[in-house]
């Protein structure tokens, strides 16, 4: 009999595949390829240099994701979402998650924010997670020029320190909420009540007390904890992410980009050798750049101002009239 004439392209195509799958398990080193495809040596090997040369991800194990969730409360790590991401199903039996836990450097070659220097080991670790909603998860993979590894690392290190206040002092937050979003603007006024929003740049006598002030100043916003130079707690409340209003919300993330990006320059200037010590007193070597802090930090207060104007708060007035060796950030 003759063999049937094949005229559609994909009959063609599928009897050329069948016809190499025939060829390929009749060869003599058939046995020799297999045994190497699954010999778990060589997939040790692989697994040694982290896998991501032949595309496996350094993903994280159950346990870790487990901890990543449970230190920050279950909740989202970015300071201006919050979400409680654990919940009960309707089966008793079962809960449900929207959260995720999320790569600081990427678990590939190819991802987000990757990291060459880390081993496999270190990819895998729990110090290169963050416990993020899905949203936040995918927000952060989308745009990692803003979502940075740095500002990935402040974030989980600000949902942490939220976690352990609210085990700390669980009941005082209620009772700050009752009186809604002016009670939380009244107390980040408390926030900016302090020298480091007020003497100028070039006057500033300690910078380390001045960048930390402003580090403190934004853990507060975020995590609504207030504390004082020797780390005491002076006043709790909640932190940003629970204003109801959304646009004083939004108003309140400016501010806290723009105090990160004066503690980036800061640290930058003193990476670039451009401010130095000369009898007490701090002096930057690039007068536009300490016109710029200035500025930002102006810029800071009026968007401030204008929040506790419309909230009938009442807005610390800066510059206070105190002569400044009697001030202490």
């Amino acid at each position: 009999m003759r063999p049937r004439m094949l005229k559609h392209p994909l009959q063609r195509l599928i009897r050329d595949c069948l016809a190499a799958l025939h060829t390929l398990l009749s060869s003599p080193d058939l046995p020799k390829a297999v045994a190497g495809f699954f010999n778990p040596g060589a997939w040790r090997l692989s697994m040694q240099w982290g896998g991501t040369e032949s595309g496996l991800r350094d993903d994280f194990k159950p346990d870790v994701k487990d901890l990543l969730a449970k230190r920050v409360g279950m909740r989202c790590s970015n300071p201006n979402c919050r979400q409680v991401t654990s919940g009960p199903q309707e089966d008793p039996c079962k809960v449900l998650n929207i959260g995720v836990a999320a790569h600081i450097a990427a678990a590939s070659p190819k991802g987000p924010r990757f990291d060459k220097a880390l081993t496999a080991d270190g990819r895998r670790s729990p110090d290169n997670g963050i416990w993020l909603c899905q949203n936040c998860g995918k927000l952060i993979d989308n745009d990692t020029n803003r979502y940075s590894a740095d500002l990935l690392r402040q974030w989980k290190r600000l949902s942490e320190e939220a976690a352990r206040l609210e085990i700390e002092s669980p009941s005082e937050p209620e009772l700050r909420d009752a009186g809604g979003d002016e009670s939380l603007i009244r107390f980040y006024a408390q926030c900016f009540d302090r020298p480091a929003f007020q003497d100028p740049f070039h006057q500033e006598g300690s910078m380390e007390a001045f960048d930390k002030a402003i580090e403190d100043t934004i853990t507060a916003l975020n995590t609504g904890c207030l504390r004082s130079r020797d780390g005491g707690i002076l006043a709790r409340a909640k932190g940003k992410a629970y204003l109801r209003n959304a646009v004083w919300r939004g108003q309140m993330e400016t501010i806290t980009d723009l105090l990160r990006a004066i503690r980036s320059r800061y640290d930058d200037a003193g990476k670039r050798g451009l401010l130095h010590c000369n009898d007490g007193f701090y002096c930057f070597h690039d007068p536009e750049l300490a016109r710029w802090m200035d500025d930002t930090r102006s810029q800071v207060l009026a968007i401030f101002a204008e929040v506790c104007v419309e909230a009938g708060v009442h807005c610390p007035v800066f510059p206070h009239s105190i002569p400044r060796w009697h001030r202490s950030h």
